[in-house]
């Protein structure tokens, strides 16, 4: 039985990027009939190893700015699986030089790719997000009691940004219905018995970049503290990296929300800058601080 290491299979990876990236440069007619198989488009793949039409070994394979990271073991949240025989990664990983001279002779590889790969659409079509603490699933009707407390809290708002105006039932559906209504990475927060106690988003997707932004709020204040939002923070930015293969989640948080930035670095956002005297709230200035999280830097989070 033949056996790889991290090492292996990363190197595999990398070669099979280079590799058909070369192939559909060359014969360019061949990409629409293989369009989902593109692994350098979608960077995130489970890859299954078999030996006999059986499977050996199991790896999760994820592309980021900072090249391929490797994990043993799948992961459900990735889309994207395939499967390859242990012979043709040797094949492949000893005979590159020849594939680029010669990319002509991957067709042999083409069956097996079509037949291994399996692709779910679940992309931004979220049922229910499961935290450790926090259920995030898609808003409803029965949520607007509490939507509209949250949203005329004074405290609430500041922390958010916002000015103290009162929000209206009726303003507030309205928002809703171009926000929470049309947009599905828009979510409730759920404590474990159901009761909703904030919200959560994933917003300015910028699929060339790979990269979006962050913003939630705690609204029930006797949940504030006590790990319920770096849970919520957690499950949102695993299904962002490992489902949506973004690269980068970023976020903006006023100086004065001290909580909430502690709370960001214990997720593993790092401070990137100072926008200074930026943000007018209640006739002062603020400054906002710009903070990151990578898809690299999570995964080694929490490979810890």
């Amino acid at each position: 039985m033949q056996a790889f290491t991290i090492n292996d299979i990363k190197a595999f990876a990398e070669t099979l990027q280079e590799l058909y990236k070369v192939f559909f440069k060359k014969y360019p007619f061949i990409k629409p009939i293989l369009i989902k198989a593109l692994l350098y488009d979608n960077g995130n793949y489970n890859l299954l190893i078999t030996e006999n039409k059986l499977v050996i070994a199991k790896y999760s394979v994820y592309k980021s700015s900072q090249g391929f990271i490797i994990e043993r073991n799948i992961k459900s949240t990735i889309n994207m699986r395939f499967e390859v025989e242990t012979s043709a990664i040797v094949d492949i990983l000893d005979n590159k030089q020849e594939y680029k001279k010669k990319p002509y002779k991957l067709f042999k590889y083409l069956p097996g790719i079509i037949k291994g790969l399996t692709v779910s659409n679940q992309r931004l079509n979220v049922d229910v997000l499961e935290g450790q603490k926090v259920l995030l699933r898609p808003y409803e009707e029965t949520d607007m009691p509490y939507l509209l407390n949250w949203y005329n809290d004074y405290e609430l708002n500041k922390l958010a940004g916002w000015s103290s105006g009162k929000t209206s039932a009726s303003k507030l559906k309205y928002n809703m219905s171009r926000s929470f209504g049309s947009d599905p990475m828009n979510l409730m927060i759920d404590d474990s018995n159901g009761k909703p106690i904030g919200t959560i988003q994933l917003y300015d997707f910028n699929d060339h970049d790979k990269s979006c932004k962050l913003g939630i709020r705690i609204g029930d204040k006797n949940y504030w503290s006590k790990g319920y939002g770096g849970d919520a923070v957690n499950t949102i930015v695993e299904y962002a990296f490992t489902t949506m293969d973004m690269y980068r989640v970023d976020l903006r948080v006023y100086e004065y929300n001290g909580r909430a930035a502690h709370c960001y670095e214990k997720c593993g956002f790092k401070l990137e800058g100072r926008s200074r005297k930026s943000a007018y709230i209640d006739g002062e200035y603020y400054d906002e601080l710009l903070m990151g999280l990578l898809k690299s830097e999570f995964i080694a989070n929490k490979a810890d």
